[in-house]
């Protein structure tokens, strides 16, 4: 790690959520934000890509906390954890989400596909569920070859290699075909995202909020126009509602090409992808390599805060290819 920086990223910081890959309870962020505090250099977002071309001004073994999305628990649970051990950090919003009564599609998508396998006979039966033929022979075959849910995670992938639109036609049509089934949709009455008036409350300079577009389109899958809107209205709408600069910006799910990584630089200071690793002098301001931490990369056999597996779960991640 000499001469490197590691860019932590977060999501979930709660107990509970479809993709465990995503969380991180409080207490362990908690631990691991105390450890990373008294043993390392924590940075922020703004410092890296100020001394980027200048990097002997970077402490050797430094620490960028980032954190996805703008889930509440961000607001309710990582916030204070932050703010009363000084820890800076970048949040990365998906303006669309702020203030918004509305899931995150994957989780939509997973709480519709368990009702789906739950009642797979019923589907099986029909020959058509969505418009796009292809997509009811990718779900018949998950259905029909595997258990469990694994296949929920398959077909999730699956749907990102197609536009925001057809993903939201696609969960439209799931929602329309169990309607008529008569079969409940379990409804999570909570809010998933932070509002505005939260946002605005965070007066401390060392915790900034950067740009994850306005819908959280998988970029790569979507128009020059669609990709010029998401990334820089997203920005305005930030800069407006906060008052802040927002100079710092996120490839939602990592997916970026050339045009997008241009089309951010004329817009932001630096863009983080979701590529593990850790970041030098060599690596691209526009596409930098952060290391995604869960609760198991945290914690050892007992549940408990591990150091020695924190440190190893970075090392693993950084050579995973």
């Amino acid at each position: 790690m000499k001469g490197k920086v590691t860019i932590l990223m977060f999501h979930r910081v709660t107990d509970t959520f479809f993709d465990d890959s995503l969380l991180i309870r409080r207490e362990a962020f908690e631990e691991c934000m105390n450890y990373v505090a008294q043993s390392y250099s924590v940075i922020t977002m703004d410092f890296l890509s100020q001394n980027f071309d200048k990097w002997e001004n970077i402490p050797d073994d430094s620490f960028v906390v980032t954190i996805d999305d703008g889930w509440i628990d961000f607001h309710d649970a990582a916030y204070p954890i932050l703010s009363r051990l000084k820890v800076p950090a970048t949040v990365y919003l998906t303006t669309g989400f702020v203030s918004a009564e509305c899931s995150y599609w994957q989780e939509r998508l997973s709480n519709l596909l368990s009702q789906i396998f739950a009642n797979k006979k019923t589907f099986l039966e029909r020959d058509n569920i969505f418009s796009r033929p292809e997509i009811n022979i990718k779900l018949k075959n998950l259905i029909l070859k595997s258990d469990g849910k694994p296949k929920i995670f398959k077909f999730i992938d699956y749907l990102k290699k197609f536009t925001s639109d057809i993903i939201s036609d696609t969960i439209s049509e799931l929602e329309v075909f169990l309607k008529e089934q008569a079969i409940m949709i379990s409804e999570d009455e909570h809010r998933s995202f932070v509002n505005w008036d939260e946002v605005s409350g965070i007066k401390e300079s060392d915790i900034t909020f950067g740009s994850h577009t306005v819908n959280h389109p998988i970029l790569t899958n979507e128009q020059t126009d669609v990709i010029e809107d998401e990334i820089c209205r997203s920005k305005e709408i930030i800069e407006k509602e906060t008052g802040r600069d927002v100079l710092h910006f996120c490839y939602p799910n990592g997916n970026y090409n050339d045009e997008i990584r241009k089309i951010a630089s004329e817009s932001y200071k630096s863009a983080c992808t979701t590529v593990a690793g850790f970041v030098s002098k060599h690596s691209d301001i526009y596409a930098l390599n952060r290391i995604g931490i869960n609760e198991e990369m945290v914690t050892d056999w007992r549940g408990n805060f591990s150091k020695y597996v924190f440190t190893f779960s970075l090392f693993i991640e950084s050579i995973r290819k």
